[in-house]
């Protein structure tokens, strides 16, 4: 198992051969910690876990780490559980790559009081080297001070959210640049339905969470999608018509009417019936 972690808080290479070797149920001696810019002549190659650390320039992380564990180790853990086992052992918040997404800036934090929290993790490149801001947490996090707290807009669009009636319109609708009708359409339509999907589920889908400006976002496409559908082509105009129908009965049935003001369209006068933001 190869794990790459950061911690918050700067530490000694005994904190961390004692927290690992506890962790990984192996002695100290089988631990080998050493500087990435230090003598590795002298290091025990051998040993059934190495870490080698690295300390960027200021920021907000002290420390960056590279675990390599064998596979024979009795105590082997995930990257999270090694993670989550560090941050208790020594008092920092331990930050891990999201596996789940995609996304080069999603990671989990740690927490010493062993919560997880998602959180935004920039790589700010200079010439001499790399330092690191997190920039957002999904949740306060003390010894990250200066992060903000909201929800992480990029999680959510990387959220896996199946669209079975758009994907099958538009599989023979034609395709095109994001500002012609075709590319608009295509992008439209899905942005409807994922909200219309996440309606549909308890809680807003796996996260349980939605922005206010991302759900203002997708009426916005609904919008453009009464729009369009007045400029597609006649071979694809019912088409598009029925799915929006189909589309539009579930976004009723998910949702509760409000009075609508003057001009206003129907789905911007209904409202969810539990507020995720």
């Amino acid at each position: 198992m190869i794990a790459n972690l950061f911690t918050v808080a700067e530490l000694e290479q005994s904190s961390l051969r004692s927290a690992l070797a506890e962790l990984l149920a192996v002695t100290e001696e089988e631990v080998d910690v050493a500087d990435t810019d230090g003598d590795q002549e002298v290091r025990r190659w051998d040993s059934p876990v190495l870490c080698t650390y690295r300390v960027p320039p200021p920021g907000d992380l002290a420390l960056e780490l590279d675990i390599s564990v064998e596979d024979g180790t009795a105590g082997a853990l995930t990257e999270a559980e090694l993670a989550r086992g560090l941050a208790a052992r020594t008092a920092t918040s331990v930050l891990h790559p999201a596996l789940d997404l995609d996304l080069d800036s999603a990671y989990w934090v740690a927490t010493p009081d062993g919560r997880a929290v998602r959180c935004r993790l920039e790589a700010i490149d200079s010439a001499e080297d790399t330092t690191y801001r997190v920039d957002v947490v999904e949740g306060k996090v003390d010894d990250l001070p200066r992060a903000r707290v909201e929800i992480l807009p990029e999680i959510l669009e990387h959220e896996r959210i199946e669209t079975p009636v758009s994907d099958a319109f538009l599989a023979t609708y034609p395709t095109g640049t994001t500002g012609s009708v075709e590319g608009r359409v295509h992008y439209c339509l899905h942005v409807w339905e994922r909200l219309v999907r996440r309606l549909a589920t308890a809680g807003w889908g796996a996260s349980g969470r939605y922005r206010e400006d991302l759900f203002q976002r997708d009426l916005q496409a609904r919008d453009d999608l009464a729009q369009l559908v007045t400029e597609v082509d006649d071979t694809h105009a019912a088409g598009l018509r029925t799915v929006l129908a189909r589309l539009d009965d579930d976004f009723r049935r998910s949702t509760e009417s409000g009075a609508p003001a003057e001009n206003e369209r129907w789905w911007r006068a209904r409202s969810p019936r539990n507020i995720p933001w």
